[in-house]
C-alpha cells in the first residue's frame, strides 16, 4: 500500500551527446565555437568566447596530465564568480581530475575544513583569494601549487592559467582533435562540493560524473526548464561554488548562451545589467525578490527583457510569488528545491503547471517519498513528513566521513534530507519546515554547531547555543545565547567581534547576543534545540 506514495519523476525528454560529462562538453563547446560571447564579466568587462573555453579548458587538461596529475588527483578552485571559473572545472570532467569548489568568502579556519577532506595537489585562486591560499600552502604539504586565473598575476613562485598553459601544454596541441579521457562514470569522482549535510560542520560531497550529468538532463529538460536560441542573455549572480551556481552556469554552457557574470549583488549593477544585457533569465535567492518588489529603484530601469526568474536557496513564499507577479506581469517564476547531496535541484517546476508556493514536482530520473520521520512509514498526500530521494543524483558520500554518510543514506539507499514538507493530489511538493538545524541567511547555510564550537574557544565563555532570528529581508539571523565564565566578564560586541574574525559574513551574529545562566540540554548532554528556542523567544518577549 505504501509503494503507491513512492513517487518517480518522469522519463527525461532530453538526452546528452557523448559517453562521459567529458566528451558531454567537449561536442557542445566545438559546435558552439562559432558563438561570439560565451561570458562577460559585468565588473570587468572581461568577455571569452566559446571557442576560448574550448582552447583553454582542453589545453589545461593536457597541461595537468603532462605536469603529473592523473585521475587519482584533486583540484580545487577558490575563486569569485569569473568568466575562468569553469575553465580548470571543464579540465577536470575530460580528465578523471576531481574538482573541489572552495568558498571564496571562507576564511583560513573555514578553508581548513575542507581542504583537509579534499587533499588538493593544485589550488585555482583570483587575486582576491590569493593570500588565504598562500596560507592553505604554507599549512599544507599536499597542495604543491598554486595557479591564478588572471593573466596579469605577477606574483613571486605563482603561475598565472596563461603561464601555467604555456610551460606545461604540448607546442603543437590542436584542441579540435583532444579526446576526454574514457572513464567509469558511475564510480569517477566529478566534484568535491562542501556542504553542511543535515547538522554540524561543513562536510566534503563526493559528486560522480554520473551524478553531475542526470543533474544536466534536468536543466535541459523541456518540460522543466524553458530553452532559448544561442546567444539568449541569461545573469549568472548565484555563486559558482554552489551547487545550483555551478550546475546552471553548466546547463548555460551546454545550451549556448551568453552568459552573464556577476561576482556579488550589487543593486545598481544589477539592475543595469539586465536593463543593458537584455537579460532573458536569471535565478535569484528570496531576498533579492523582495528587492524586486519592494526597493523603489527598480522603476529607474526597462526590465521588460526579463521573463522567466528561478528561485533557489530558500523556499519562496506564496506572498513573495504573488506580488513579484503583480509588479512584473510577464514574468514566470520556477521554484525548485534540491540539496548538494543530491546535486542540487531534484523537486522543479514545471513550465506548464506551476503552483504558487510549491517547489515544482519530481524531476526525471529521480524517485522521492514523504516519511514519518518518528516510524519510517512511508506517507501519502497532505501528509507532513520528511522529504526522502533515490536515484542517480545521490552522491557517492561524504569524503572520509562513513559515519556521516549512514546518517544521511539508509541501507536501501534513500537519502534522508532533513526537511519537512508535504506533496498533494496532483503530486505537487510543498515545504513546511526543517528537520534539521541549519540557519538560511539569504540562502546561505549556517551551522549552528559550527558557531558553537567556534565560541566556545574563547576564554570567557562557559557555554553557547545559536538560534535563528526571523528576518524579512534576509530570512533567518544566527544569535547566541552566551553563559559567561564565573569571575569572568564580556561584552555583546566582544562577543561578536569574535565570530567576525574567524568566520565567514552569512555566519556573523547579526540576530544578536543574549547572555543566560545556563543553555538547556537533553538526557544525551547535547543541547536541546526546541528548548533553547523557547527560552530565546522568552528572552525576546
Amino acid at each position: 500500500m505504501e509503494d503507491q506514495f513512492i513517487i518517480h519523476g518522469p522519463e527525461p525528454t532530453t538526452f546528452l551527446e557523448g559517453k562521459t560529462l567529458g566528451n558531454v562538453f567537449y561536442n557542445a563547446l566545438l559546435k558552439q565555437q562559432h558563438l561570439p560571447v560565451a561570458m562577460v564579466n559585468v565588473h570587468s568587462k572581461e568577455t571569452i568566447s566559446y571557442e576560448e573555453i574550448l582552447t583553454y579548458s582542453s589545453q589545461l587538461a593536457q597541461s595537468l596530465y603532462n605536469w603529473g596529475l592523473s585521475t587519482n588527483d584533486v583540484i580545487a578552485i577558490c575563486s569569485e564568480n569569473s568568466e575562468r571559473y569553469c575553465i580548470p572545472v571543464l579540465s577536470g570532467f575530460y580528465t578523471g581530475i576531481a574538482v573541489t569548489l572552495l568558498n571564496n568568502n571562507y576564511t583560513e579556519r573555514e578553508l581548513s575544513n575542507i581542504t583537509e577532506l579534499a587533499e588538493p595537489t593544485i589550488i585555482f585562486c583570483s587575486l582576491n583569494t590569493l593570500n588565504k591560499i598562500l596560507f592553505l600552502k604554507n599549512k599544507y604539504d599536499f597542495i604543491k601549487k598554486i595557479i591564478v586565473l588572471n593573466d596579469n598575476s605577477e606574483v613571486l613562485n605563482v603561475d598565472s592559467l596563461k603561464n601555467f598553459i604555456d610551460n606545461n601544454c604540448d607546442k603543437d596541441f590542436n584542441a579540435k582533435l583532444f579526446q576526454p579521457t574514457p572513464l567509469n562514470s558511475d564510480e569517477q569522482t566529478a566534484l568535491i562540493m562542501c556542504s553542511s549535510g543535515t547538522t554540524g560542520v561543513p562536510k566534503a560531497v563526493e559528486l560522480t560524473h554520473t551524478n553531475v550529468r542526470i543533474r544536466l538532463i534536468h536543466s535541459q529538460d523541456t518540460n522543466f526548464t524553458p530553452i532559448f536560441p544561442f546567444s539568449a542573455s541569461v545573469l549568472q549572480l548565484m555563486p559558482m561554488y554552489h551547487a545550483l551556481g555551478l550546475s546552471m552556469t553548466l546547463s548555460y554552457i551546454l545550451s549556448g548562451y551568453r552568459i552573464v557574470i556577476m561576482e556579488k549583488f550589487e543593486p545598481h549593477l544589477f539592475l543595469d545589467s539586465i536593463q543593458t544585457y537584455k537579460i532573458i533569465y536569471t535565478i535569484l535567492v528570496p531576498p533579492l525578490f523582495i528587492f524586486l518588489t519592494k526597493n523603489p529603484i527598480v522603476l529607474n530601469y526597462d526590465l521588460s527583457s526579463l521573463k522567466y526568474i528561478g528561485s533557489g536557496g530558500a523556499p519562496l513564499k506564496k506572498e513573495l510569488c504573488e506580488a513579484t507577479i503583480a509588479k512584473f506581469e510577464s514574468i514566470t517564476i520556477m521554484q525548485g528545491y534540491g540539496l548538494t547531496e543530491c546535486t542540487s535541484a531534484v523537486i522543479i517546476s514545471q513550465l506548464t503547471k506551476s503552483k504558487l508556493g510549491s517547489i515544482g514536482n519530481v524531476g526525471p530520473l529521480v524517485t522521492a517519498k514523504v516519511i514519518n520521520p518518528e516510524t519510517g512509514k512511508t506517507l501519502g498526500p497532505n501528509e507532513i513528513g520528511e522529504l526522502c530521494f533515490k536515484g542517480a543524483t545521490v552522491m557517492k558520500g561524504y569524503v572520509k566521513n562513513s559515519k556521516a554518510t549512514e546518517e544521511i543514506i539508509d541501507k536501501d539507499g534513500w537519502l534522508h534530507s532533513g526537511d519537512v514538507g508535504y506533496f498533494d493530489e496532483d503530486r505537487d511538493f510543498f515545504i513546511v519546515d526543517r528537520l534539521k538545524d541549519l540557519i538560511k541567511y539569504k540562502g546561505f547555510q549556517v551551522s549552528p554547531s559550527e558557531l558553537e564550537q567556534v565560541l566556545l574557544e574563547h576564554s570567557s565563555i562557559q557555554d553557547v547555543g545559536i538560534v535563528s532570528v526571523a528576518d524579512e529581508i534576509a530570512g533567518e539571523l544566527p544569535a547566541a545565547c552566551v553563559v559567561v565564565r564565573p569571575e569572568k566578564q564580556i561584552t555583546e560586541n566582544e562577543v561578536k567581534d569574535f565570530v567576525t574574525d574567524k568566520v565567514s559574513y552569512p555566519k556573523y551574529l547579526r540576530g544578536g547576543v543574549y547572555f543566560v545562566n545556563s543553555i538547556p540540554k537533553n538526557n544525551t548532554g547535547k543541547i536541546d534545540r526546541k528548548e533553547l528556542k523557547k527560552m530565546f523567544e522568552a528572552l525576546r518577549s
